[in-house]
């Protein structure tokens, strides 16, 4: 059973760099939207955190990516993989600037 509360808080400064660099490697539209959520998981087998990665899209169906770690783990790797389960060829050349600009 997943639960959408976790013992701590996401970083939301990270939530909004792995949301922007998303949008900008896609270069999505104004009608799609990157949602970013870290949930906590309390069944046995179930990684203690994950992360899951959506996107909505007005003329397309939902996509959905989890990753088992924080939000503050994620990196440009992660999100090569996101790409690749959505359909979407995105390199980790173009990723990890991006990343990388929006430090903080």
């Amino acid at each position: 059973m997943l639960i959408n509360t976790t013992p701590r808080n996401p970083n939301r400064e990270r939530v909004r760099q792995v949301k922007e660099a998303l949008r900008a490697a896609l270069s999505l539209p104004d009608g799609a939207t990157v949602t970013v959520t870290e949930l906590a998981c309390r069944e046995e087998g179930c990684p203690p955190i994950e992360t899951v990665v959506a996107l909505l899209r007005p003329d397309g169906p939902p996509l959905q990516h989890k990753l088992h770690k924080t939000t503050d783990a994620v990196d440009a790797e992660d999100l090569v993989q996101v790409c690749k389960a959505w359909g979407f060829d995105v390199q980790i050349s173009i990723l990890a600037p991006l990343l990388q600009e929006n430090q903080i």
